[in-house]
């Protein structure tokens, strides 16, 4: 599944203005999505590709909402989380501005 375009994403790229207590843990669930979808077969559904996008932002709600960080999700974290996932989605094969990132994300 397009690992080696997966694979060159580097996530702090788009987040180039992000809390340091809550960075590590945005970029760590999107290495999960990265390598969830990586694992994938190359002829995988689109609903299970989306369902690891669905699985990721409810991981992106989690730690907003968590209280190991101090900081949650705010503008510039939410802008550059919803580019990554745009840019994902566009490698993968999905439509990036088919907007279902924003139907399960609470950030």
């Amino acid at each position: 599944m397009k690992a080696k375009e997966l694979n060159e994403l580097k996530f702090k790229d788009f987040l180039p203005v992000v809390y340091e207590d809550i960075e590590p843990y945005l970029i760590a669930a999107l290495g999960e999505l990265r390598k969830h979808l990586i694992a994938l077969a190359d002829d995988a559904s689109e609903e299970s590709i989306i369902a690891l996008f669905e699985t990721s932002v409810n991981r992106m709600n989690e730690i907003s909402e968590s209280d190991q960080v101090d900081s949650s999700i705010d503008t510039e974290e939410r802008e550059g989380l919803c580019d990554a996932y745009r840019k994902i989605s566009e490698i993968v094969g999905t439509d990036p501005e088919a907007g279902f990132v924003h139907e399960w994300r609470d950030w």
